[in-house]
Parts: C-alpha cells; sequence; structure tokens
C-alpha cells in the first residue's frame, strides 16, 4: 500500500502580548553589560589597590583601600602568613604577605584584590540591575562563582609560598647572595664573574650537618633564589656552617666563610674582582634591594638598628630591637 497519510499540523498564531518579553530580554542585556563594565572597573581598582597609601584625596583612598584591605585581613588576619608589617628582632620584612615568595606575595596582593574588587563591583551592578531579570537564585551562583575563584587563588597563595619556603630550605635554585656584617652593612652580589665565584664557593662542599651553633658570631646572609624566592639564613665563618629561617644546618666551604670574614673585617668581597654598590648606597637613592625581598637590621655592639623606607608611599622597615645581643 503505497498510499500516505498526509498530516497536517495546525498553525496557531501567538495571540500574547510580547511587549514584556521583549523588555526582559532588553534588561538582561543591558544588566549584563552594566555588570562587565563595573567588574572590569572593579578589575582596574583591585589591581592598583595596593597604592591607597599614596592617595591623598580621601574618598579615592577609600574605594581603593577596601579590596586591599579585605585581602590583607583573609591573609593576615583569618588564615595567617609567615610575614608581618615589621618584627621584633633582627629580621625586618618587606611585605605582610610572603616575604618568601615573590609569586606567592603577587597572588594574594595583587590578584586576590583583582578578583575582591571584581566581585564587589559586579554584585553592586547586579544588585542595581532589574529584580525580575536578576533574580537572587541567580545571584547565589553568580556569587559561587565568585567565591570560588578567590578560594582558588588564596589556595594557589599559598601552595606556592608552601613550596618556595621547602625549597628554601633545601637551597635550590640559582642563588643571588646578599652579605651582611656585624654593623648592619650589606652588599648584594648578582651575575658577573664574583656572582658566579660566590655560587661555584658556596656550593662546592654544601652539605647537611649536625653542628654546635654559637649564635653570638652568626651573620645574616640574605639569598634570591631565581629571582622569586627569598630568604634569611645565618653563616658562622669561624664554624663553617650556614642555618636556614628554619634551623636546617648546613656546612659551608671554607672559601665561603673566607667571603664573609673578608667582608666582617675589610668590608669587600672578593678582592680584586668589580665591586657591586652596597645595600645602604641603594638604599640611600630611595631604590629597592635586588630581588626586593626583606632585609635584616644591622648589629652593632648588641643593638639591632633599622631604617624606614618607603613601599607604595608606607613605611615597611621599622626600627628593629635595642640592646641583648644576636640570636
Amino acid at each position: 500500500m503505497e498510499a500516505q497519510e498526509k498530516i497536517e499540523i495546525p498553525e496557531i498564531t501567538y495571540q500574547g502580548d510580547d511587549k514584556k518579553l521583549k523588555e526582559r530580554i532588553f534588561k538582561f542585556k543591558a544588566g549584563s553589560f552594566r555588570i562587565a563594565i563595573f567588574t572590569i572597573v572593579g578589575f582596574v581598582m583591585g589591581a592598583y589597590s595596593h597604592i591607597y597609601v599614596s592617595i591623598g584625596f580621601f574618598p579615592v583612598k577609600l574605594i581603593l583601600a577596601i579590596p586591599y584591605k579585605v585581602s590583607e585581613a583573609i591573609y593576615v588576619s583569618v588564615i595567617g602568613t609567615d610575614g608581618v608589617p615589621w618584627q621584633e628582632g633582627e629580621y625586618l620584612f618587606s611585605t605582610v604577605f610572603f616575604p618568601h615568595s615573590h609569586i606567592a606575595t603577587f597572588l594574594a596582593e595583587i590578584c586576590t584584590a583583582i578578583l575582591i574588587s571584581g566581585a564587589v563591583y559586579g554584585a553592586l551592578a547586579y544588585f542595581t540591575g532589574d529584580k525580575r531579570v536578576f533574580t537572587m537564585q541567580r545571584f547565589v551562583k553568580f556569587g559561587a562563582l565568585w567565591c570560588g575563584a578567590i578560594l582558588l587563588t588564596i589556595g594557589g597563595a599559598y601552595l606556592v609560598n608552601a613550596k618556595a619556603v621547602y625549597d628554601n630550605e633545601h637551597l635550590r635554585g640559582e642563588p643571588h647572595f646578599t652579605v651582611y656584617d656585624s654593623r648592619g652593612n650589606g652588599r648584594g652580589v648578582g651575575g658577573g664573574e664574583t656572582g658566579q665565584r660566590m655560587k661555584e664557593y658556596f656550593y662546592s662542599e654544601l652539605a647537611e650537618a649536625d653542628i654546635y651553633r654559637d649564635y653570638e658570631e652568626e651573620l645574616p646572609l640574605g639569598i634570591v633564589f631565581n629571582d622569586v624566592r627569598c630568604c634569611v639564613c645565618r653563616v658562622n665563618y669561624e664554624k663553617m656552617y650556614l642555618v636556614t629561617e628554619q634551623g636546617k644546618l648546613y656546612h659551608i666551604s671554607e672559601e665561603f666563610a673566607q667571603i664573609i670574614r673578608q667582608y666582617e673585617e675589610e668590608g669587600v668581597i672578593l678582592p680584586g674582582l668589580p665591586q657591586s654598590e652596597s645595600a645602604a648606597e641603594i638604599i640611600g637613592r630611595g631604590e629597592a634591594l635586588p630581588g626586593g625581598c626583606r632585609i635584616p637590621a644591622g648589629r652593632q655592639g648588641g643593638t639591632f638598628f633599622g631604617e624606614n623606607i618607603t613601599r607604595h608611599g608606607q613605611k615597611v622597615l621599622a626600627l628593629g630591637r635595642t640592646g641583648g645581643t644576636a640570636g
């Protein structure tokens, strides 16, 4: 049977008024565009929130400070980090977030502030939209996405810092040194023949050791690994050992110990080779030390002293401890 049945579908004309539907679509597009613009503005404000202390006009200062202070509260007050604005003792930090890792500090200080600011400005645009289109149910999803992004960034910062601290304790990476004497003078050693010679001496006999520490004779040694990780170790050139921030002891070569001794006694590093500028000379010009790491305050007759250095318009190097001895 080749007969085919013809199915006819009745045509039904839409009788409703699509004016409200068109209006909602228009408001959704306009509201989404406004949220996107507000979010981008929030990103920009968050990226520059760390300069709020240098702004004189109070309303602008307040607006810029909000994302930075929220980020600071999360990392410093709520969770906590291994950095503080200033610490009593011989070490003075240049960051309130992660002094051991530039990358972790960037994630905390810049990226987290950017996301927080974007979330705040985006939420402001959301709540000023049409309540019939931008409902509370949709806002829950909107907020959950922002919370997820912020939490991932926070977790990433702590993971990066933990890896940095672990690598620092094992002295891994390409090092650049800043040698200090007992009077608080410091000299950075980067590349060139001097830096290469120091690296060779540093790793030539480096090995874990079980040595009784003589705190009185230890001198600070700043190390920047791969230009992104920082630590301040202590060196005793008499007993030829180095101790990390968490107390891990290493034996160092006689040649490297002699470099520390020469700088302490003569103020030079590897005589006959080009000498870099001292930390005091760099700071005196208002410039940051290479690597941007924290630096130790000096020691003079058992007294620690420091200087006030400005970072983002904020004093970050405070007066250290007076009286007592090193250790």
